[in-house]
């Protein structure tokens, strides 16, 4: 098969979206399919492309020099407008993958493959104008919800395929098609197990002082959409006070949250930036916690794919959302689920996970065995091109 994957994020640049898209190109690769990935100019600073099996295709984009709601807009039109025409030098295809969010590229996916006569796969991480309005960000009858919900109704019925990464998002989408309910297919997130042949960085682990205490840490996005205020509360109201927090990462709340855990005196909170994937096993690795949380108790369908990450290397997970994501934590028998309406449990399972820390730890090997097995991001990668595969023989018996 020739697969073109069209993602305005890809690896190494540090995002769900990178890791997911690099995941399917590799096995696709792997397993001798052509495949071709055409994204933003903007991933071209993040790291070596070097050695990629796959053929990568960048498209001018305008940078965001500042996470605002204008510049996200503008990086995201710019590239939806130059990647249609990076597109014609990227050879024939028989299938496009696009991916959503953000939902302001998703027509450009469509457009390509009606120029390559190709079949459409549209990958829906996050079901957009539904996931805003869980979160307050925007209302119902706003100019944005109605531009987003036109665009994903527009996406639904014209895609061959549609793919998402839970079975909440399975449902929620088949209810919004009135015909061809079918065509909507669950691949999910899961573990991306080449992350266990990465080496324990003991410098590293020196000086975020892993071995002294212990440690709380949290790894990703700090936006909105993670409700990270939920961690300064712990911080501030736990019996614990020797225990350390050290959040990863960068997004549109960073800057807010340092500036109200220095106003709360909280020492014991650390921002440490954005840090190379491959640091990332030996942080989980010399951890004792993995604190992640979902804003609103409405996302029930969202499934935060640093879950499979902490589960599979062995560090035991306290989750702060329900639903779907509830659901890998207590399968894998290490960790907790508190949510986000219950604000004043989260201390008390929080003090609870260290009082009885042994007994939460000795389910480490049961929970990576359960994620390798059932998890795994290479079984997910086949498992979809199966489907693809099926989607093209249809098409030419029809």
């Amino acid at each position: 098969m020739r697969i073109l994957i069209h993602t305005d994020e890809y690896y190494p640049t540090c995002a769900a979206c990178a890791y997911r898209m690099k995941s399917f190109a590799d096995v696709f690769a792997a397993n001798g399919n052509e495949v071709t990935v055409i994204t933003s100019s903007a991933n071209k600073s993040n790291g070596d492309f070097q050695l990629q099996k796959e053929k990568i295709l960048f498209s001018p984009a305008i940078r965001m020099k500042k996470k605002t709601a204008l510049m996200r807009m503008i990086n995201n039109l710019s590239f939806a407008v130059t990647s249609v025409v990076t597109s014609l030098s990227a050879g024939k295809c028989d299938v496009v993958i696009t991916t959503s969010p953000p939902p302001l590229v998703s027509i450009s996916g469509w457009l390509i493959a009606k120029l390559k006569r190709a079949k459409l796969v549209y990958d829906v991480r996050d079901i957009w104008p539904d996931v805003a309005l869980e979160m307050n960000s925007f209302g119902e009858n706003s100019f944005y919800c109605k531009i987003f919900a036109a665009i994903a109704s527009f996406m639904y019925n014209h895609a061959d395929m549609v793919t998402t990464v839970s079975p909440g998002k399975v449902r929620k989408i088949k209810e919004k098609l009135s015909r061809n309910k079918e065509k909507v297919k669950f691949v999910g997130n899961g573990f991306d197990e080449s992350i266990l042949t990465s080496k324990i960085d003991t410098e590293f682990s020196k000086d975020y002082e892993f071995d002294n205490g212990f440690t709380c840490v949290y790894i990703g996005n700090i936006g909105l959409a993670q409700g990270l205020e939920s961690v300064l509360d712990v911080a501030a109201a736990t019996k614990h006070k020797d225990v350390k927090f050290l959040l990863f990462g960068t997004g549109a709340e960073k800057d807010n949250l340092e500036k109200k855990a220095k106003e709360a005196a909280l020492n014991n909170v650390k921002f440490c930036g954005v840090i190379p994937h491959d640091k990332v096993f030996t942080i989980l690795t010399r951890a004792q916690l993995s604190f992640i949380s979902l804003k609103s108790a409405k996302m029930k369908d969202s499934v935060p794919t640093k879950i499979y990450e902490a589960l599979g290397v062995g560090c035991p997970v306290l989750l702060v959302a329900e639903g779907d994501a509830c659901t890998i934590v207590d399968e894998s028998e290490m960790g907790y689920c508190v949510s986000p309406d219950n604000s004043g449990e989260l201390v008390k399972v929080f003090d609870r996970i260290i009082d009885n820390y042994s007994q939460i730890y000795a389910k480490r090997e049961y929970s990576k065995e359960l994620i390798k097995r059932k998890y795994s991001r290479t079984c997910i990668a086949n498992d979809f091109e199966v489907q693809i595969k099926k989607l093209l023989e249809m098409g030419n018996k029809s």
